[in-house]
């Protein structure tokens, strides 16, 4: 994907600047994100998608999991045991994880960049038709 950003005097160009990349705007990108990610989130229970915070910062999957799952890596603490205890840490291991494909049969790790991939002209365009009708 390529942005090309040109250097338009604009009258009002604080305005503009506020209607395009305002936070109504951002949280629409958020929101079009997630909703285009959907397929490549793994799925058991559906609690990683149904816990999640869209901002106009940031699309944040609150599941104390979420990490792992993203990273697809298997987590350990310094046992060597997926179940940490209470107020202990896990490491990334070298061991991938093994996404069932049951719900979603495009589950893998860094979801947005498989989207981006399969998908990356779709969203665009849809936040292009967006800022059009801004």
């Amino acid at each position: 994907m390529k942005i090309v950003v040109k250097e338009v005097e604009i009258k009002d160009g604080k305005k503009t600047f506020q209607r395009i990349f305002g936070e109504g705007t951002m949280t629409f990108i958020h929101k079009t994100l997630f909703d285009y990610c959907a397929p490549y989130v793994p799925m058991d229970s559906g609690m990683l998608s149904q816990t999640v915070d869209i901002t106009p910062k940031y699309v944040h999957y609150k599941q104390p999991y979420a990490h792992f799952q993203y990273e697809g890596l298997v987590f350990v603490d310094e046992r060597g045991s997926t179940y940490a205890k209470k107020d202990h840490s896990k490491h990334a291991t070298s061991t991938p994880l093994k996404y069932s494909k049951d719900e979603h049969h495009l589950a893998t790790s860094h979801w947005e960049k498989a989207m981006m991939v399969a998908k990356g002209d779709d969203f665009c365009k849809t936040i292009e038709n967006y800022l059009r009708r801004r």
